[in-house]
């Protein structure tokens, strides 16, 4: 039998709260707990659905196997970290308020009696360039683009300088 988990952490949803979906669909194949949770009315119930879809793509994508052959092994939830917020309160006070989140487990394992084979991992050559390496030689005119020294820069901005002073003093005022 293959085990197959998927993980999700800091769920902004009370631990309490994901517990009642979680004991609805544990120990359920995965086909009958994906038409429980698409019906079922709860805030985390998309969230667990989502999960449990990651935990098959990650079996399909490591083993041959198919969806129909598995099921759900365990469901964990247990306590994240909470959030401590403060809430207003009359004549200037304040009460404290915590926001729950929740880590949240599924394990799930092959029916018995299926044959389950790993896949072999797939690598293909990745093709290379060396940028280091340049064929080209530089021409002539490549160094005449080529911008200006410190220098002939400095001068040039000096020279627009004075040329847009020359053309305000010849501006008459009033």
């Amino acid at each position: 039998m293959v085990e197959v988990t998927a993980k999700l952490k800091h769920v902004r949803i009370s631990p309490k709260k994901i517990r009642l979906v979680a004991s609805a669909i544990r120990n359920k194949d995965v086909a009958t707990a994906l038409a429980r949770l698409s019906v079922m009315f709860k805030g985390s119930a998309p969230v667990i659905e989502k999960l449990l879809k990651s935990a098959i793509a990650n079996a399909v994508d490591r083993y041959d196997v198919k969806e129909e052959d598995l099921q759900i092994k365990s469901i964990i939830v247990n306590k994240g970290m909470d959030l401590k917020r403060w809430k207003p309160a009359a004549f200037g006070r304040a009460h404290p308020l915590r926001k729950h989140s929740a880590h949240v487990e599924i394990t799930l394992v092959t029916k018995e009696g299926v044959k389950v084979t790993r896949k072999e991992k797939k690598t293909e050559p990745v093709e290379t360039v060396d940028l280091t390496k340049s064929n080209k030689k530089p021409t002539s005119q490549d160094t005449d683009k080529k911008t200006k020294s410190g220098k002939e820069a400095k001068q040039s901005v000096k020279e627009a300088h004075t040329a847009k002073a020359k053309d305000k003093s010849k501006v008459k005022k009033g």
